[in-house]
């Protein structure tokens, strides 16, 4: 095989599986990511659109918001926020929208990241597939 040199065919068989492997953790990864960035932009139409309060507004009791109960929301001067393993912190509305906004970001570069490395281990994988395939194919011929 051309450009693997002393690497025989079921160790390239062993790479290609677990570069596979590999894409399929990073691909399953990236979803989530994207999850969570349109979740995330959700959340900052909804800080947004509740800014000045509302008269009438549904709360879900549960993540999939199969219980929601009405409520009135006050004008938000003050927010609450996850701070992080399980702490909650007031701060202002000004605030909030900042924490969201930075998550926003990290989560994005962070899925940049991620797709730069799906494409670079995609190529790889192209590239080591179709040496695999030709080698095939050489020893078909023999």
């Amino acid at each position: 095989m051309s450009g693997q040199q002393g690497i025989t065919l079921e160790e390239a068989l062993q790479q290609l599986s677990l570069i596979e492997s590999q894409l399929k953790q990073l691909q399953a990864a990236a979803a989530e990511l994207e999850t969570r960035l349109l979740q995330l932009g959700s959340l900052e139409e909804a800080l947004a659109s509740l800014r000045g309060g509302s008269e009438d507004v549904l709360v879900p009791l549960d993540p999939r918001a199969t219980v929601v109960a009405r409520g009135t929301v006050k004008p938000l001067d003050k927010v609450i926020v996850h701070a992080g393993l399980d702490v909650f912190v007031e701060v202002s509305y000004d605030k909030a929208v900042d924490v969201v906004r930075k998550e926003k970001a990290e989560v994005s570069k962070l899925l940049d990241s991620y797709n730069r490395e799906i494409a670079r281990l995609g190529q790889y994988y192209a590239a080591l597939r179709a040496a695999i395939e030709q080698s095939l194919a050489a020893g078909r011929q023999q």
